[in-house]
């Protein structure tokens, strides 16, 4: 199940009070972001990062969820691919899998 699902299936198991209080508090992530949306196209990272930064601390504040980890590192270096003699190592894989 991916983690979406899960936090939808644990707001559903959540009293009504608790419920409203987690949809106005995304509803007020939501014109937030909305009204940064009039900012330059530069900013879109930070803008994307801070309400994603606020989206957790929200969903932590509602019990949803017990830990807020940092963003996944997107940036890798990539190394230049290695020259072999003969055929292609892709056709090697193939074939020894058969």
């Amino acid at each position: 199940m991916s983690t979406l699902e899960e936090i939808v299936n644990a707001a559903k198991a959540l009293p009504a009070e608790e419920q409203a209080e987690l949809r106005r508090r995304l509803e007020s992530l939501t014109e937030t972001a909305e009204n940064g949306g009039a900012q330059a196209e530069d900013g879109s990272n930070s803008r994307r990062n801070d309400l994603r930064r606020r989206l957790h601390a929200a969903l932590y504040e509602a019990g949803l969820v017990t830990d807020i980890n940092p963003p996944a590192r997107t940036t890798r270096e990539r190394h230049p691919p290695i020259k072999i003699k003969g055929k292609p190592l892709s056709e090697t894989i193939i074939e020894d899998r058969r």
